[in-house]
């Protein structure tokens, strides 16, 4: 990574030009510690630098090519002024290596590159506008190129030749980092604007940061996070999407190195924990490791490769389980593997069979929209459920049978009224249809119909909502019964 320590040389040339918009650009490649980046300027700028050097570096005045108002797009006037442009930029640079000051910082972008001055950027920004940031309580997104700086700096001091003003000084990043709330990495693969950095690559560390509530990863691979600190124990919403992880121990346990002798231990526990979305990766299944996280509320595994799920009564708090888009073909004895939860979705899967779900009796609400269920039958594995009020299944072939809503309702018996289906509640005309199937059902069974279905509670919006019921008492009552 690009440091300015005494064994690294800074390299300079320009090696060409390019016309942009009538103006001759100077394309500067610069090269420190094995970083490599380019930038691009006129000779304006050149002449703006000069400017300021001459004037608060005793730089001399005739040391920058002469400016020429004439015959100044011929192609040989370029070309030398090219060189003549190299020779003085590897002068300065041979004159101020060791003490780059801001001016000529900046000209060649060390602040986007470069630790020490990233650094100090930073801690400019954070000296400037840091309370009022904090203050406001944004999300405060890091790159890990500036997580990496931030960790090399902590290990390794000030370089001595490197003078630091008071708006500049590291101690303004460590104030500020330590009071985040909501910590959001922006990683990426790609190379970091016009150099061979790959942020991905860059090792860093989060034990700086003491007060994070809410971290969130974004196309930032979890496996160079050296060590977590503080935010394990202070974290309380968790976010990691389109990091490429392929199981849960990938953020849980990424700090780790023997991954395998630390699970269940206190120091490696999420204890506040109880938001957690994993959605967007390559999850194939849900490890052991989740009981690292015991408090979790909600879970969203939607959009990974899962086609079954292991683990999950681990987590006796969880009430809302998210498996959308994702590989389920079929579903076994999902009591056995999901304990109480409450809100289920596993829409835009391949299921064919609700038959794994009809031991659930914690359900209110399941959405199986978008599978590949055909029989109405398959509704009877759940409308015995005592919890369950909302039942999203559209987007199914059985959707398009005739009469579809009044045949799924008929299976829920009295209950029918109560059953917000497809997020619509059942209207009067429905439940009459309902109670004469339930009559037609009673006379080939041999029984007598009991046509008392209610009238369709009122609602006022599309969107339904309902208080959550009370499991336990729920559950205990409907075990008494059957």
């Amino acid at each position: 990574m690009a440091s300015l320590s005494p064994e690294h040389n800074v390299a300079v040339c320009i090696p060409s030009t390019q016309q942009c918009d009538g103006v001759t650009l100077y394309n500067i490649n610069l090269c420190v510690g094995g970083v490599q980046w380019s930038v691009k300027q006129r000779y304006n700028a050149f002449a703006e630098l000069h400017e300021k050097l001459v004037s608060n570096h005793g730089v001399a005045r005739d040391l920058l090519p002469p400016k020429k108002i004439l015959g100044n797009k011929e192609p040989s006037f370029i070309e030398k002024r090219r060189c003549d442009l190299e020779l003085y930029i590897q002068t300065i640079i041979n004159f101020m290596h060791h003490t780059l000051p801001r001016e000529l910082a900046e000209f060649l972008d060390f602040h986007h590159y470069e630790l020490t001055h990233l650094l100090q950027s930073m801690a400019r920004q954070f000296y400037e506008e840091g309370d009022k940031v904090l203050s406001e309580g944004h999300p405060v997104v890091f790159t890990p190129l500036q997580l990496h700086a931030l960790s090399y700096r902590l290990k390794n001091p000030l370089p001595p030749s490197v003078a630091a003003a008071d708006e500049t000084d590291f101690s303004h990043v460590v104030d500020f980092v330590t009071q985040v709330k909501h910590l959001v990495i922006q990683g990426s693969s790609q190379p970091f604007r016009a150099s061979n950095i790959i942020q991905n690559n860059l090792p860093y560390t989060l034990n700086t940061f003491k007060s994070v509530e809410t971290l969130t990863l974004t196309e930032a691979c979890t496996a160079p996070i050296g060590h977590l600190g503080a935010v394990r124990r202070t974290t309380r919403t968790l976010q990691v999407n389109q990091s490429g992880m392929t199981q849960m121990s990938d953020i849980l346990l990424c700090d780790a190195v023997f991954q395998e002798t630390v699970e269940g231990s206190d120091p490696h526990k999420w204890l506040s924990l109880t938001d957690v979305d994993v959605s967007c990766n390559q999850i194939k299944k849900t490890d052991d490791s989740i009981a690292l996280a015991p408090n979790i509320e909600k879970l969203n595994l939607s959009c990974n490769k899962l086609s079954s799920v292991e683990s999950l009564t681990k987590l006796p708090h969880l009430i809302s389980l998210n498996l959308s888009n994702n590989l389920f073909s079929e579903l076994e004895s999902m009591h056995t593997k999901l304990g109480n939860v409450v809100d289920l979705d596993l829409s835009q899967n391949s299921l064919t069979s609700l038959k794994g779900l009809s031991k659930l009796y914690s359900l209110a609400s399941l959405n199986v929209s978008t599978n590949n269920i055909c029989e109405i039958a398959e509704v009877s594995h759940i409308s015995g459920l005592p919890c369950l009020e909302t039942l999203i299944i559209t987007g199914n072939p059985v959707a398009t049978v005739v009469d579809y809503r009044t045949k799924v309702l008929e299976l829920f018996g009295q209950r029918a009224a109560e059953v917000c289906l497809d997020n619509e509640r059942p209207t009067q005309r429905e439940l009459e249809f309902v109670a004469v199937l339930q009559a037609i059902r009673a006379s080939r069974e041999g029984r007598l119909p009991t046509l008392s279905i209610s009238s369709p509670l009122p609602v006022t919006t599309s969107t339904l909502s309902f208080n959550r019921p009370d499991v336990a008492t729920a559950v205990s009552e409907y075990s008494v019964t059957k």
